[in-house]
């Protein structure tokens, strides 16, 4: 593949994410509160629904790894965000709420679709392994800014057209995204066969399904807990802002500065240090009554969390080139339902315990318990 066709699919992959994760996973809790105002449901309905979405994409993706392998991602990455864009077309006429449900069960799919787990696949086919890792630092450095640019977004959206026109204009970027997608990726990304590769997960991947699922449960519990936590310890609400959308602009130089590390450290023990800085942040977050602590907490799980984001596609793609989507699908499933299932765990542990420093402590062990996961055994070591 020419220079100037990679590009292209660098930043068409790059595009998607970023309107994916924006339009449908930062977009939701702003899309929940005008609907429950509009509606009169609950959080536990309207929370639901999304976790129901969460699961949709879990169980998905196994099977969406090994059709990326045999096929390539034009087809089934336009597709996805065609189906997202189709929900949220859904969501905008305020449908009854069993239709609430389906439509965002349906966004489930274009998550699955749309989201790392799948770009990252269709990155790996399309670019040269001496530059993948560097390609997937510009993906994951524009999706990024998601965040940042989807929750102004959406509240803007929410203010001139409540959720009809939010939902409805969050919908055509997706379809414009798909549309980019079908001219600006390869049709097989040069994979096509009869049949897949077989993948048969063996006892590093195992290995590594463990440590990412533990870490996912961390960088979950910590995130959804931080904002929180910080009102609770004293802070003004408008620091406590500060101090939560500084984790997410952490994550960027995070990213950054994971490409010149591996130049330094291998793979393994590289993700090993970024499982401990991120147990480290939650030891700092367990007294976050200083400005100073707990920002210094909040920037170590940003930079940490954002790095963390490559080294699982570094791990997976340096030791199953051949088979990175399915291994990466399956990897997900764990990985994805631990994500559905720690709100309502982090939740318990604070109504049970009264506080958040059980969550806290549960967390430092569970980054302790990756760490040594990853570099506790030679075969994980091995390029």
């Amino acid at each position: 593949m020419a220079e100037a066709r990679r590009t292209g699919v660098v930043w068409t992959l790059a595009l998607l994410s970023t309107v994916g994760y924006g339009a449908l996973y930062y977009a939701q809790p702003l899309l929940a509160v005008a609907t429950e105002v509009q509606t009169g449901w609950t959080r536990v309905q309207t929370g639901g629904a999304f976790t129901g979405a969460l699961l949709v994409t879990a169980l998905l993706a196994p099977g969406i790894g090994r059709a990326l392998d045999r096929h390539g991602g034009r087809t089934l990455l336009s597709a996805g965000a065609g189906l997202g864009a189709v929900a949220l077309l859904i969501l905008a006429v305020t449908p009854p709420f069993p239709l609430f449900v389906l439509a965002w069960l349906l966004a489930g799919v274009g998550m699955a679709l749309t989201f790392y787990e799948a770009t990252f696949t269709v990155l790996a086919q399309a670019v040269p392994a001496a530059v993948r890792t560097r390609a997937t630092l510009h993906v994951t450095l524009v999706a990024g800014l998601a965040s940042t640019l989807f929750v102004p977004l959406t509240a803007w959206l929410l203010l001139r057209g409540q959720v009809g026109g939010a939902a409805t204009g969050l919908a055509a970027l997706l379809l414009v995204v798909a549309v980019a997608c079908w001219v600006g990726l390869p049709a097989t990304g040069g994979r096509e066969r009869a049949t897949p590769l077989p993948f048969t997960p063996d006892a590093t991947f195992a290995r590594l399904g463990v440590a990412f699922t533990l870490a996912r449960v961390v960088t979950v519990a910590v995130g959804l807990q931080l904002a929180p936590l910080l009102l609770a310890a004293g802070h003004p609400p408008a620091r406590a802002a500060f101090l939560a959308g500084l984790m997410g602009l952490a994550a960027l130089p995070g990213r950054a500065i994971f490409v010149p590390l591996l130049r330094h450290l291998p793979p393994a023990p590289l993700t090993a240090l970024l499982l401990g800085g991120v147990g480290l942040s939650a030891l700092f977050l367990l007294r976050p009554q200083g400005a100073e602590v707990a920002a210094l907490g909040v920037v170590v799980f940003g930079l940490c969390n954002g790095a963390l984001t490559l080294a699982r596609a570094e791990l997976l793609a340096g030791r199953y080139p051949d088979t990175f989507g399915a291994a990466n699908g399956r990897l997900s499933l764990p990985v994805n339902l631990a994500q559905a299932v720690t709100p309502l765990g982090a939740g318990a542990l604070y109504t049970l315990g009264g506080s958040y420093a059980p969550s806290l402590w549960l967390c430092v062990g569970l980054s302790a318990g990756a760490a040594w996961v990853v570099t506790g055994r030679p075969d994980l070591k091995k390029p």
